[in-house]
């Protein structure tokens, strides 16, 4: 990865966050000082943004299937409310659930069949699960996004299998590309190329818009993905992901013109580039997305060459620099990597600080907010810590 570090080995001290915070403020007044003593970063900057406006957790598809997946809807009703407070409870305002996430919905819908990882086998189970969860998040004061995967219809060769079963693999089979991951496994995903592709998605972001009281549309980094189109060069992936995104962007501001369109992409931007996700004509014209939320699941205690890299603040500062049109900018957090031993990212396991100290390097660049990669993760004893502390600020 291409990236211009000190190489001195920064160590994140694991001390109370309150008196990182005041070093932090306190070099904020003297930029130029530095702590040797204690191996601190300086975060060179001016200012401090208080525009934070979102504090958003995922609630992924592999978490609605561990714990809400083929629940009566007084079960799920009951573990939904106890998810959202758990959520409030940190400190956070916003859900981001994925209501569509291999080809199917979690809801009833005109376009795609259930979704298996809320119902396993594909029945009605006599409810409206994404009606519940709009409901009662904001009974809870909490906003409520609807997270899809556009393109994807399956990610491994038991879902492939399982969306072959369904009469929309005949349907969507004329704009359908099957093709083997990188794994070996045997996905199948929409065609971005395609006009039935665009009509579909667009259609489907329309049914929900039209009928369910959502805040905002959420897609992630899931365009070209490795082995599906792999001889198409960059230009064309991304004029393709565009025709899907500015008619998604129409569509919704027709329909509901408060309700957003934001963007998750990955989180280094040459990658997210090469996936054909445009972020430059995103994040410097209008007509395309309201926000963007890289995922930046990285800490700044990263090894490359015996060299400690400073990767989660250099990664913000790229993408703060990309943001011609000053959009709300959110980073993802990688809540998931909390406790973790890496060879190369070292920060998981040497802190219990490091989201509460993205948070705050984030702020300081100019960041509007942040979200948490996944929910369970929540539920989770290594995870309590960084949680705590991030919640004081």
């Amino acid at each position: 990865m291409k990236q211009t570090h000190s190489k001195k080995l920064y160590i994140f001290p694991t001390k109370s966050l309150a008196f990182i915070l005041a070093i932090i403020l306190f070099l904020t007044i003297s930029p130029a000082m530095e702590i040797h003593a204690k191996n601190i970063p300086v975060l060179q900057t001016t200012s401090i943004s208080t525009n934070i406006t979102k504090k958003a957790c995922w609630i992924s598809f592999l978490d609605v299937e561990v714990l809400l997946q083929d629940k009566k809807e007084k079960d799920f009703t009951k573990k939904v409310s106890e998810m959202y407070d758990k959520i409030a409870g940190y400190g956070m305002n916003t859900v981001i659930v994925h209501v569509r996430a291999l080809g199917d919905a979690m809801y009833p819908s005109r376009y795609y069949p259930w979704a298996t990882y809320f119902s396993s086998d594909r029945s009605d189970l006599g409810y409206d699960p994404l009606a519940i969860m709009i409901k009662l998040a904001h009974a809870k004061n909490l906003q409520f996004e609807a997270w899809i995967n556009p393109y994807r219809l399956s990610r491994d060769s038991k879902s492939t299998a399982s969306f072959k079963t369904t009469s929309h693999y005949t349907l969507f089979l004329p704009f359908t590309i099957e093709y083997k991951a990188p794994g070996g496994q045997t996905c199948l995903v929409l065609d971005p190329a395609k006009q039935e592709t665009i009509d579909l998605i667009v259609n489907g972001v329309r049914e929900i818009v039209s009928t369910y009281d959502v805040d905002g549309i959420h897609f992630d980094d899931y365009f070209y993905v490795s082995g599906m189109a792999d001889q198409l060069n960059v230009a064309s992936r991304k004029a393709n992901v565009n025709a899907l995104i500015s008619q998604v962007y129409k569509t919704i501001k027709s329909v509901k013109p408060n309700c957003t369109f934001g963007i998750s992409p990955a989180g280094n931007p040459d990658n997210a580039r090469s996936q054909g996700a445009d972020i430059d004509t995103w994040l410097s014209t209008p007509g395309y997305i309201d926000y963007i939320m890289p995922q930046i699941y990285w800490t700044d205690i990263y090894m490359t060459n015996g060299t400690a890299k400073h990767m989660f603040t250099d990664r913000c500062k790229a993408w703060v620099a990309l943001n011609k049109q000053d959009l709300p900018m959110y980073v993802g957090l990688a809540l998931y990597q909390v406790g973790t031993n890496s060879k190369t990212d070292l920060g998981w396991a040497t802190s219990d600080n490091n989201l509460a100290y993205q948070y705050i390097t984030a702020k300081q660049l100019g960041c509007d907010g942040y979200a948490l990669f996944r929910y369970q993760w929540l539920e989770k004893d290594i995870a309590t810590k960084e949680l705590n502390h991030l919640k004081k600020y």
